[in-house]
């Protein structure tokens, strides 16, 4: 299955522009995500003290009891969203959550609806576990998102999973509240469908956007992943701590292929 899929262009695109800029040449890169900020000092101080204090064994497989507790404030203070520890997943980053779910729900021949422009693993990830990508291309007109009808067209009974980033890596784009009500209308009929919500670029907003996720229709909770994690938001893309909430079905699958790959992530970007 290797075979199926290609390495990452984000990172091939980057190499390309840190050769340039060896080179002299004045570029702008456009690959990876990377805030522009560096990690703030408090976090880095929590890691050193982390250190000192030996928090540098083994965690619990898919995050600390007290990341955990964190991330479950963190819902409820910023999304107005209720979960508990044990359906709270801690990854080594987004891409890792968003892999572990994709392969732990997964089989032969099962639907991924895919928005496009999108963020250019998640096709690689579905092919990976034997999925097929269904690619939306999402008109210009409508901002480059995906409009109620144009999912219901592309839903079969083959659908395991839509992924919806918002905002959206590469196009910028947000889903407002209303627009996602009316995609959340169209799921609310198509009850066997699973959403997996990117949401990692929650904080990097401009205008007046309004962030809102879909776990905040009430009758759609109970399937969406939420994913996100403290890589933009937080100027930590190489502490690699990504984490996602949902079913906790689907959280205890994801802990069991962690428990293969990874183990836990790094106990001091835990602690920070």
């Amino acid at each position: 299955s290797l075979k199926r899929i290609k390495p990452s262009p984000t990172i091939a695109v980057s190499q390309k522009a840190r050769e340039l800029k060896a080179a002299g040449k004045d570029v702008i890169g456009l690959g990876a995500g990377e805030p522009d900020f560096d990690t703030p000092d408090n976090i880095k101080k929590a890691a050193i003290d982390a250190i000192k204090r030996g928090e540098t064994k083994y965690t619990a497989v898919d995050g600390t009891p007290a990341l955990k507790k964190a991330i479950v404030d963190k819902f409820k203070r910023e999304n107005n969203l209720d979960y508990l520890p044990e359906q709270i997943s801690v990854g080594v980053g987004g891409k890792q959550i968003i892999f572990n779910a994709i392969l732990a729900t997964v089989n032969p021949g099962d639907e991924v609806i895919i928005p496009a422009p999108y963020w250019v693993s998640y096709p690689d990830i579905v092919l990976l576990a034997g999925g097929i990508p269904k690619i939306v291309k999402c008109s210009e007109n409508n901002s480059f998102k995906i409009t109620p009808s144009e999912l219901e067209k592309s839903i079969t009974n083959k659908t395991k999973w839509i992924i919806i980033n918002s905002p959206s890596n590469p196009t910028g784009s947000g889903y407002s509240e209303k627009e996602l009500e009316a995609l959340g209308a169209v799921l609310k009929k198509n009850k066997n469908i699973f959403i997996l919500s990117d949401d990692i670029y929650e904080h990097i907003t401009y205008d007046d956007f309004k962030f809102f996720t879909i776990a905040q229709i009430k009758e759609l909770k109970d399937r969406t992943l939420t994913m996100n994690g403290v890589s933009k938001s937080y100027a930590m893309t190489g502490w690699r701590i990504g984490y996602g909430a949902g079913p906790k079905d689907i959280i205890k699958a994801m802990a069991k292929l962690q428990s293969q790959s990874t183990t836990n992530p790094s106990s001091i970007s835990q602690a920070a």
